[in-house]
């Protein structure tokens, strides 16, 4: 019984010095967030996810984890830790209180969105769903540092540069950013 507990701890460990993740610098990381007012989360997820199957050899699918982040992001986050404890052999301080807040203010704020979208307590709700924003950053840039981290790569330096797919989100980000002004603008003349 236990040479078979010392296989399986074993074979757990392998596996989880084998798991990669998505490695990006914060510089590019921030620009990406923040450009495309937020959509490159869904990317972030997918990659990470995409990374961990591929080294894992785990049978998922990681477009489905990054479209439904909240119900993904505390096993990713523990992931991030485990991979973390395997290459220093030391616990790193525990995000599970980041994702706590990521899932917790993404469905809050979608649910202000909503009642934005309807016309309920405009223009505090719609203020509130504008949340989301520094928030998710803050977890997300947490994260993604433990990450780097844990990928032997602290400053993301293999991943720094602005490819051309990324100057596209981009450009689709400054018209998002352009309708939020604009929103904003419009809540608070009370077009």
């Amino acid at each position: 019984m236990q040479a078979s507990n010392e296989s399986s701890e074993a074979e757990s460990q392998v596996k989880s010095n084998e798991m990669e993740f998505y490695v990006v610098s914060p510089k590019k990381f921030l620009i990406l967030f923040i450009g495309t007012f937020s959509l490159y989360t869904v990317y972030w997820f997918f990659k990470h996810w995409s990374q961990y199957k591929k080294s894992a050899n785990e049978d998922m699918w990681p477009i489905m984890r990054g479209i439904f982040s909240i119900f993904f992001t505390h096993s990713l986050f523990a992931l991030f830790e485990m991979k973390y404890t395997n290459k220093t052999g030391e616990k790193p301080k525990s995000i599970n209180y980041l994702a706590t807040i990521y899932v917790v203010f993404t469905i809050g704020c979608q649910i202000f969105g909503q009642f934005s979208d309807n016309g309920y307590g405009n223009p505090i709700t719609f203020y509130f769903s504008l949340l989301i924003l520094p928030v998710s950053c803050w977890v997300l840039y947490q994260a993604q540092s433990l990450a780097n981290f844990a990928g032997e790569d602290v400053h993301g330096e293999s991943n720094s540069n602005l490819t051309g797919l990324n100057y596209f989100w981009l450009a689709l980000g400054v018209v998002f950013w352009f309708l939020a002004v604009f929103g904003l603008y419009a809540t608070l003349v009370g077009m």
